[in-house]
């Protein structure tokens, strides 16, 4: 096991990491994870559009973005409808939740993409802090360390707790609500 991946291919099952047509991605490169095998289901009960949109010639579309390395370990890089786009860059709000709780004041962070008039949408941070001393500039600047310019959030916004309505889950639709 690699850190950071989630293992590799097993014996039986198939996986492989897809561009939006459905054609195998180089080695390395970003695409949606598509899983083969028996252990799979065939469909969704009485839900034949849910199943055609989950199900292509026995592959489970899985709705992760995923990239496989030189060694076949799968490595998930977010959410396919999570993904944000702006101006035409491709940014993975996992990528930057995981550098932001990487600091010792974060509690917990929640990425998501806002809809802008100029780049399409623009990346936008909701942090739950440990201690009240970290400020949105030093959150911004500590995002200066380690992302490109275009993945660092246009704005933080310290909250109290992120939204869990379920199972520990954050609800990211609850934090678009959220007045910026």
């Amino acid at each position: 096991m690699k850190r950071g991946s989630v293992g590799q291919e097993m014996i039986f099952n198939n996986v492989q990491v897809v561009d939006d047509r459905g054609n195998e991605v180089e080695q390395g490169e970003v695409g949606e994870l598509w899983l083969h095998g028996n252990h799979l289901f065939e469909f969704y009960w009485n839900n034949d559009e849910e199943t055609n949109c989950s199900l292509e010639n026995g592959w489970l579309k899985t709705g992760d973005l995923a990239r496989i390395d030189e060694d076949g370990f799968v490595y998930i890089i977010g959410r396919k409808k999570e993904m944000i786009i702006s101006g035409g860059e491709n940014i993975f709000p996992l990528e930057i939740e995981h550098w932001l709780q990487s600091n010792e004041a974060v509690n917990e962070v929640a990425v998501l993409g806002i809809p802008d008039e100029k780049w399409g949408e623009k990346v936008v941070a909701y942090v739950s802090v440990k201690d009240d001393q970290i400020t949105e500039v030093d959150l911004e600047m500590y995002c200066a360390e380690k992302l490109s310019r275009y993945k660092k959030p246009k704005s933080f916004h310290i909250i109290d707790e992120l939204p869990k309505p379920h199972v520990e889950k954050t609800d990211k639709n609850a934090l678009m609500t959220t007045p910026n």
